[in-house]
This record gives structure tokens, sequence and C-alpha cells, in this order.
């Protein structure tokens, strides 16, 4: 259940969209919230100059609005952002705020692979696939990585796995939860490697990861067990009956209408990736 949030300031008729986290917000004092809520997450580049022209057009909040747009130009810090948007209401008090900045300069004394990796799983998190390989990526050919020990390569290994999953390269995400069971020992990653391999149907090297890694007969069972009832989930979602619905609507006949369907769930698929890669 969300906190009642009392807003005593002017309600937005359209409200602010953060797409990282999916999250409308029609207030300051909801703003403030979001802030405190997703202090580990937050990204300078979140409160752009969109975010201005919120405030001033749909809060009225002139004077924090041009404070916005002066610090977007001048590319403030985070904590500069924050300290002046939790100061332009009476939503946290002198105490919280400081409790803010102390987490925030925590998250910066971190080492640099850190705070990349805090934003990388982030858009693992929002399904911003492409977006989180690609901070993966950044972080794994760091210097930085020098200094990280053989479980730090396991979990990024392990979670370049997930996405490449989620975006439908089974081999690749295959690759990569091998890779990442050898470095950090986790069986989860085993575990992910198998599905992969369930998924593609390579019965062959099913049977040759179960040997190598030692995957008992219990186990063997579970994770089929688990794997078909994920697979009965997926047949009944409403993205499996749109396609069963255009295979009906073409065997019927009704060639201006699949075609039409067809060119808007692409349109959307489009728009959806573009969202993606913008963030």
């Amino acid at each position: 259940m969300g906190k009642l949030i009392q807003c005593s300031s002017r309600l937005a008729k359209k409200p602010y969209y953060f797409r990282i986290t999916d999250t409308n917000v029609y207030s300051i004092e909801e703003v403030c919230y979001y802030i405190c809520h997703n202090i580990y997450i937050l990204q300078a580049e979140l409160f752009n100059y969109d975010f201005a022209v919120w405030l001033k057009e749909e809060l009225g909040m002139e004077d924090t609005a041009h404070k916005m747009e002066n610090m977007v130009y001048g590319q403030n810090s985070l904590k500069d952002i924050v300290v002046t948007l939790c100061c332009s209401c009476d939503y946290y008090d002198e105490m919280e705020i400081h409790g803010l900045i102390k987490v925030m300069d925590e998250i910066q004394n971190l080492p640099l692979r850190k705070r990349q990796k805090i934003k990388a799983d982030n858009y693992l998190r929002c399904s911003s696939f492409e977006k989180a390989l690609e901070e993966y990526g950044h972080i794994l050919n760091s210097d930085d990585m020098l200094a990280a020990d053989i479980t730090e390569y396991g979990t990024i290994y392990h979670n370049i796995g997930v996405a490449y999953a989620c975006l439908g390269d089974f081999n690749k995400a295959g690759s990569y939860f091998s890779q990442a069971f050898e470095k950090g020992k986790n069986k989860e990653s085993i575990r992910e490697y198998i599905y992969c391999l369930l998924l593609l149907e390579d019965n062959n090297n099913y049977e040759l990861v179960c040997r190598q890694f030692g995957i008992t007969e219990e186990e063997r069972d579970a994770i089929k067990n688990d794997f078909k009832e994920a697979d009965k989930l997926s047949s009944v979602s409403k993205e499996v009956a749109r396609i069963s619905r255009l295979r009906d609507i073409l065997k019927a006949g009704y060639l201006e209408e699949y075609y039409d369907k067809v060119g808007g769930y692409i349109k959307h698929w489009k728009d959806e990736y573009r969202e993606e890669i913008s963030v």
C-alpha cells in the first residue's frame, strides 16, 4: 500500500512521467517522495529541461523551474538538484533533507564501478535492457574493475545474461550465465543457463551441463517443473492471445483487419524500443 501524501501545492493536470521507473507524479510533494524512495537509483539526467518546463507550466513554480533550467545547463550535481527540489516545499524537514544528502554522499564515495552498477542494475530492473547492457559493458571495460573481486565479475556476468535472456538471445544469455557461475559459483546462474538450454531445445548441451555441474535428478526435476509452469503462464498471457487472435483473423480471410492490426503492433513495439534506448 502506498503512502498517503497530503499536497498543499498545485496539482498538475498532466503528470510528469519518470520513464525509468514507470511512475507518474502530479505535485512537488510527490516529486520529493519519489526522490526519497528512489535515492539509490536517481540520476541527474532524470531532471532535464522538460522537467523544468513541467514545474513551470503544470505546477506554476516559476522560480524553482528557473533554478532547474540553470542547473540543467550548468550541469549541476544531483545533490544540488535534490536539495533545490526538496527545499521548494514543506514536505521534508531540514533533518530529513540532511539524511538524503548523507545517503548521496555515501553513494558518491563508492568506487566508480559500484556506482555504475547501481545505474546498470536499475536499467535492468526497469526493463531497459539495451541500456543495461551498455552500462555493464562500460563497467567491464573500465580500469576500476582491476580492483574488483571475482564475485563482482560473477554478478555482472549474471545480470548481462538476464538482459540477453529478456531480449530473447538465449545463446548469448546462456554463455554469460555459464561464465557467471565459473566466476561467482552461484547456482542460480546455472539454473538460468539450463532454462536457456530448455528454451533452445538443446538437449545435448542440457545433458552435458547437468553432468558437468553436478545437477542432481531432484534438481533437474525441480528446474523442469518451474520451466513448465512458466511456459504455461506465458501461453495464456495477453501478448500470446493477441498473436493467436491475429492468426484467427488471417484464417478467416479478413486481410485488411489483419494488416491493420499487424501494423499497429509493430508501431507499438518500435515506440517501446525507442523509449527504452532513449532513457
